[in-house]
């Protein structure tokens, strides 16, 4: 998912949110969210736990590779970024608003 979506040949833009807010913990390199109602934990590495963290519903996806690339290393951060807002979407820890 790219964050943009066409209808009608206009670009519009989509905003990554949280499905819910989950309470977590850092368990060695990983961080553990734990979502109490379903009883359900997931397992994220630290570079997916922060774009999750950044996944507020207002911030798009250029600028939360605005946050993670140095040095014009833009087009591969994107393309990491990218990949993980489709894992956290898949496993339904965020959507597209």
């Amino acid at each position: 998912m790219s964050g943009r979506n066409s209808l009608n040949g206009k670009t519009s833009t989509k905003f990554p949110v949280k499905t819910k807010e989950l309470t977590w913990e850092k368990s060695g390199n990983v961080y553990v969210l734990l979502d109490k109602d379903s009883g359900k934990n997931f397992s994220l590495d630290p570079i997916s736990f922060l774009v999750w963290v950044q996944c507020d519903g207002k911030t798009d996806v250029e600028k939360i590779v605005d946050i993670f690339a140095v040095n014009g290393n833009r087009d591969i951060i994107k393309a990491a970024i990218n990949g993980i807002l489709e894992k956290l979407e898949s496993s339904e820890l965020i959507k597209w608003i």
